[in-house]
């Protein structure tokens, strides 16, 4: 009886050991997929026969708000070019604000009942650009909320909405 305990002792760890053996060739096939995977990532971009030298954006064009820029078509290694392809493309995209501003904090509320913040222009923005530029927000009313909270649930709408959202 003591040799089978040890006997099936044995058999369960040598089962044990070659699950684990397994199981570790199997997370390793997995990694190597992973890697062929990123590979053919890499790869879709030259089934695309037209490659071109991207040139530099152009200056803002203040009447369309766009930028533009100059593409040239790349010569393949034996340096020819691709009759399909165009030998340039023009790319256009809108330009970013002009005027950016570096936002100041909010004052405390005023009498008016409203929080007012000053902002101040940025470096690099256009020189027509406002120097400060003023924002104001309404506060939010703290007294109607207490008032709100003192009331209860007077009608039952406030649990049926609690309800609702459950």
């Amino acid at each position: 009886i003591l040799k089978m305990k040890w006997s099936c002792c044995i058999l369960v760890a040598v089962v044990l050991l070659a699950s684990v053996v397994l199981a570790e060739g199997e997370i390793w096939e997995e990694d190597e997929k992973e890697v062929l995977i990123r590979s053919e990532r890499g790869a879709k971009n030259s089934k695309d026969p037209c490659r071109y030298e991207k040139g530099p954006w152009s200056e803002c064009d203040a009447k369309t708000n766009t930028r533009s820029r100059q593409l040239t078509l790349k010569k393949k290694a034996d340096g020819t070019t691709s009759t399909t392809c165009e030998p340039t493309k023009t790319i256009q995209k809108k330009c970013k604000k002009a005027c950016r501003y570096e936002k100041g904090t909010w004052s405390q509320c005023n009498a008016q009942n409203e929080m007012v913040r000053t902002d101040t222009i940025k470096e690099k923005s256009d020189p027509s650009c406002e120097q400060k530029r003023l924002t104001t927000k309404k506060c939010k009313n703290k007294g109607g909320r207490s008032n709100k909270a003192n009331k209860g649930n007077g009608n039952g709408t406030k649990g049926a909405r609690r309800n609702r959202q459950h």
